[in-house]
């Protein structure tokens, strides 16, 4: 069994800047080719967490198209779930396969 290490990097220069969180050398940002802003909800002023829905997850209002994923940004995420999840499942069976 393998094991990553989490490293958080905080700025204290710009508070609303979002932590990178790496992988090994790569931070998911540059996997999907994203850049990282903070972006809040024009009605109710929230953090927006998710980029792929259409409405804010607290007042449940239509998000500005400015707070979502464009659409190359879109299918880069696609792309990027879609491989983990196929990790994910050949995990899966090599495990119910006894293998590790």
């Amino acid at each position: 069994m393998s094991a990553s290490t989490l490293d958080i990097r905080w700025s204290r220069q710009v508070k609303s800047e979002i932590p990178l969180v790496t992988h090994g050398s790569e931070t998911l940002a540059s996997r999907i080719g994203v850049h990282f802003h903070e972006r809040r909800c024009p009605a109710c002023n929230s953090i927006v967490y998710s980029r792929r829905h259409s409405r804010c997850g607290v007042c449940e209002q239509i998000l500005p198209t400015n707070c979502l994923f464009n659409i190359a940004e879109a299918e880069k995420v696609k792309a990027l779930i879609r491989t983990e999840r196929q990790r994910h499942k050949a995990w899966l069976m090599r495990i119910e396969d006894g293998r590790q």
